[in-house]
């Protein structure tokens, strides 16, 4: 486990995972189009793979896991704008009931699932 931490790429994985996720954020924010999100993903896995490339060193797990927490980072930063955004115009509209946990669970773990495939699919192709 300290191995991963240490290691470079999981580092820069993770400020990655923070440009990714203020390109996620802008996009909602200032888009209506809900397909304007599959280039600023596109972009952010590539940049992964690049990056991740450059570590030809390290073994399939530590790659994984490093592009799993840059994900991690982009997708929990996207969350939250979305969950902020969402309740102030559910308020807007007069419906005072936020999401309950159980929704925030069942979504938040659909996703994590995907950024699993899709991280397995970076670390892949980084190899």
């Amino acid at each position: 486990m300290s191995e991963l931490v240490t290691h470079p790429a999981f580092a820069r994985a993770a400020v990655l995972g923070v440009f990714g996720g203020i390109g996620l954020v802008l996009t909602t924010m200032y888009s209506r189009r809900g397909p304007l999100m599959f280039p600023v993903y596109a972009a952010f896995l590539g940049s992964l793979v690049v990056l991740l490339a450059r570590y030809a060193d390290i073994a399939f797990p530590i790659r994984l896991s490093a592009a799993m927490a840059g994900f991690v980072v982009a997708a929990a930063m996207h969350y939250v704008a979305v969950v902020i955004s969402s309740n102030r115009d559910r308020r807007r509209m007069g419906i005072t009931q936020d999401v309950p946990f159980l929704g925030h669970v069942w979504r938040l773990s659909l996703l994590f699932a995907a950024g699993f495939i899709a991280s397995a699919g970076v670390a892949f192709v980084a190899s």
